[in-house]
């Protein structure tokens, strides 16, 4: 808007040495507060004023913030040792992406061993136990077992039909994902509960935000955001907030937002950091203004609307957010009156130059927004 308000004033200097404005603009009136200017013929012809009639429309508001991104939670498993084991060998590593029930590794484990036979003499006690029901109960114990020290349903299966051991257990993958901090390596002693990896599904990530207390009432669950970084500044991630905080923090004086993002080519990584512009929808219509149209002071802003074709009064306004090269209008201007919004700063210089030359009683100093 700057780059607006420096070519408009050199078009106006010119035209005063080259005597465009040999005519200056007519003063009908003038207040304290109000000045009404005519354009001469010349100056309406060069279309140099531009303007819009002031009607009310859904605006689009936003906030920025600052956030981080991370997993979402739903989508992630650790994966633990469950038996006693020594690593034999890994089959997937750290940043590979695996299936549902791919295999990570094999391990032995005398614990596992130890259960696979008691499996295998299950089924021989059942076909002489004299109580089928008792049998079956104790070959679904057994079995559970082996699921709880980590076998798949597809072990068993194997297990059953070929009455054959495998001294190996092993590790699948609960879910489509991508491996992260493995601490799987070849030799190593595990323990139950030991952690061996992680693998979270990346294709959605959870953005945090920490939103001031004035703008809660702004922000609602399922409003749109969208997401930049600094590894890929030309792209944007689109998303929307699915939690708010229940408390406002008392040393920063903000509360806790989480939004969910798409990441369909795993681009976005959990960690970094990222520039996040929530949507703000408002339901009702509000008046709003191109910048360029308002005019500010020490003590708030003016706008010229215009009363008749080329005449335009001085209104002083009173203006709220900003957004998108746009400022709503709280007072001072109603739907349907006419409002310059380009070579506001034009008129201006007209106005100031006819108070120089007193032509017009000097006012306030003006700035320009």
């Amino acid at each position: 808007m700057s780059s607006g308000r420096f070519f408009w004033n050199a078009i106006l200097m010119a035209a005063l040495v080259l005597g465009m404005f040999r005519e200056s603009p007519v003063a009908l009136a003038s207040t304290a507060d109000s000045i009404l200017l005519t354009l001469t013929p010349e100056q309406i012809s060069a279309h140099w004023v531009k303007t819009e009639v002031a009607v009310p429309r859904r605006i689009s508001r936003t906030i920025r913030r600052t956030g981080t991104i991370n997993f979402d939670e739903g989508r992630v498993s650790v994966i633990s040792a469950r038996v006693a084991a020594r690593e034999v060998k890994i089959l997937a590593f750290e940043g590979q992406r695996v299936s549902k029930n791919d295999d990570l590794a094999k391990v032995y484990s005398p614990d596992f061993v130890t259960a696979e036979v008691e499996y295998l003499n299950a089924f021989r006690v059942a076909k002489t136990s004299q109580d089928a029901s008792e049998a079956r109960s104790y070959i679904q114990a057994v079995a559970k077992k082996l699921l709880l020290m980590g076998a798949s349903e597809k072990d068993l299966s194997r297990l059953s039909k070929t009455g054959k051991i495998d001294p190996y257990l092993t590790i699948h993958s609960p879910r489509a994902g991508t491996i992260l901090n493995s601490q799987l390596r070849e030799g190593l002693f595990m323990n139950p509960g030991d952690q061996l990896l992680t693998i979270a599904d990346l294709s959605k990530l959870w953005v945090y935000m920490d939103i001031f207390e004035g703008d809660l009432p702004l922000v609602r669950q399922g409003q749109n955001i969208m997401v930049h970084t600094v590894a890929y500044p030309e792209m944007s991630f689109s998303g929307k907030i699915i939690y708010l905080g229940g408390m406002v923090d008392p040393a920063t004086r903000t509360f806790h937002v989480r939004g969910e993002i798409s990441n369909p080519e795993n681009l976005l990584k959990p960690g970094m950091f990222a520039s996040v512009v929530i949507s703000l929808d408002r339901p009702t219509g509000e008046i709003a203004l191109p910048d360029a149209s308002f005019i500010r002071d020490d003590q708030g802003y003016h706008v010229f609307v215009e009363t008749a074709p080329g005449s335009f009064v001085t209104r002083e306004v009173s203006a709220g957010d900003e957004s998108d090269g746009e400022m709503t209008i709280f007072s001072g201007v109603s739907s349907g009156e006419t409002v310059a919004v380009s070579g506001a700063i034009l008129l201006e210089n007209m106005r100031q130059d006819l108070q120089n030359r007193g032509v017009l009683p000097k006012a306030r100093k003006r700035q320009v927004r």
